[in-house]
């Protein structure tokens, strides 16, 4: 199946997640209010970000690994991923007191639960790592679906039930549920992918070892994107996160296409090493993520108006600005997407870093002089420097491969005529 065919799949399963998303947060906004909402955008980025580090980041080396058809016992993988995430669940119950401020005001029960979503994604997301792996676009687009679907179902009842809590508990079991659907659908396609055989241990290590970058720029990346988000509830408090929140969330759906583009790229350039395929990738985010950053320019109040009933100016001229950090950023993923198949996580791990200090630097600085707008502007400008450091340090990775595919070609030659002399 070709990549504009993978990537269209993933596009509509990431269209109807984005939606189920919203619908998430507006039923959270909806039954809790600005305040709560405001706590649970702060509080979501952060259960993200280190469920992407101890337990989302292993999956796409595993795709790597599977790709290119090297066997391993993979079920190893998954008591490594488990075991991570246990130390996830350590730090979770303890970032509050790292971050500080208004976040030092919150109930202990919402940290205690960060921990144990953690720890309950890891079924999900090795089943993921191993169907992405395999090229199964279709099934893990509906593990996706599934996922986003139960999470809204079930937040109904529990927020309900439990306020504020109850949506970390939909969010757990719906990484439960999600995950023992897809092992099943693996066990059917190729259920040697789940024997448990404990031998051979270093391998399972050498997966967990290419992970490690991987995992950084992927944890680093979802961190970049709503740092703003954790230091304006920091700063400024719940009111002003839940109104940043609004727009923050409707900028996110640009990376829905970038995201599209990438989770079937990465295999298909490890496996052939061929950088044309990149090239096809950011035509294909050009075409479609403009038509979004165009619709959020020329009607930002409408649309803030349409989905959360708020016309705050500051929402507005924020939602601007990030529109255009999240397309700059669209660029970038894809970008680093193709320097991990290509055997250069740390190049794209190193830039990520340097845009994470970055944007926290510009936002304590920006924040404090022009409110939320400052944070829009920090993203914004940290999001510039990212893509062009991206298209530098890509552009150097395709001069290299060319160079030593030149010399190889050259030196098949010489071979050849010296044989044909002799």
């Amino acid at each position: 199946m070709s990549l504009k065919k993978d990537s269209i799949f993933v596009l509509l399963s990431n269209i109807y997640s984005k939606v189920m998303a919203y619908l998430f947060y507006f039923i959270t906004a909806f039954l809790l209010g600005v305040d709560a909402f405001g706590i649970l955008r702060g509080l979501m980025p952060i259960l993200d970000t280190l469920t992407i580090f101890f337990s989302s980041g292993i999956p796409p080396s595993m795709a790597k690994f599977i790709s290119e058809g090297k066997k391993y016992n993979y079920i190893q993988v998954f008591f490594i991923m488990l075991t991570l995430s246990i130390f996830g669940f350590f730090i979770a119950i303890n970032v509050k007191y790292i971050l500080g401020g208004y976040f030092l005001t919150i109930d202990n029960t919402l940290f205690y639960m960060i921990g144990f979503c953690i720890m309950t994604s890891t079924i999900i997301a090795f089943s993921r790592g191993i169907l992405q792996g395999l090229l199964k676009i279709r099934y893990l687009s509906l593990t996706w679906i599934i996922e986003n679907t139960l999470k809204i179902i079930l937040s109904i009842v529990f927020i309900l039930s439990f306020g504020l809590i109850g949506a970390f508990i939909s969010i757990s079991l719906s990484y439960i549920l999600t995950g023992i659907l897809a092992i099943y659908i693996i066990y059917r396609i190729k259920k040697e992918f789940l024997n448990i055989e404990f031998k051979d241990l270093k391998f399972s290590f050498e997966i967990s070892k290419y992970a490690i970058p991987i995992a950084l720029t992927t944890s680093s990346y979802r961190l970049f994107g709503d740092i703003d988000n954790i230091i304006i509830l920091s700063l400024l408090g719940s009111y002003w996160s839940g109104v940043y929140g609004y727009s923050a969330l409707l900028s996110r759906g640009i990376y829905m296409i970038s995201s599209s583009i990438s989770i079937p790229l990465l295999p298909r350039i490890a496996s052939g090493k061929n950088i044309d395929v990149l090239k096809e990738g950011l035509l294909l985010n050009t075409i479609l993520a403009s038509s979004f950053v165009i619709i959020f320019l020329i009607f930002p109040d409408k649309i803030l108006k349409l989905l959360f009933n708020t016309v705050e100016p500051h929402s507005i001229e924020c939602l601007k600005i990030l529109a255009l950090s999240s397309l700059f950023m669209s660029y970038y993923s894809i970008i680093s997407s193709a320097m991990q198949g290509l055997g250069f996580a740390k190049i794209s791990l190193y830039i990520i870093i340097f845009g994470v200090l970055i944007n926290i630097i510009l936002n304590y600085i920006l924040i404090n002089s022009f409110g939320i707008i400052g944070g829009s502007l920090a993203t914004l400008i940290s999001s510039v420097f990212m893509l062009i450091l991206g298209i530098i340090a890509i552009r150097r990775i395709d001069y290299d491969i060319n160079n030593l595919r030149n010399k190889a070609r050259d030196y098949k030659t010489l071979s050849y005529n010296k044989r044909a002399k002799k």
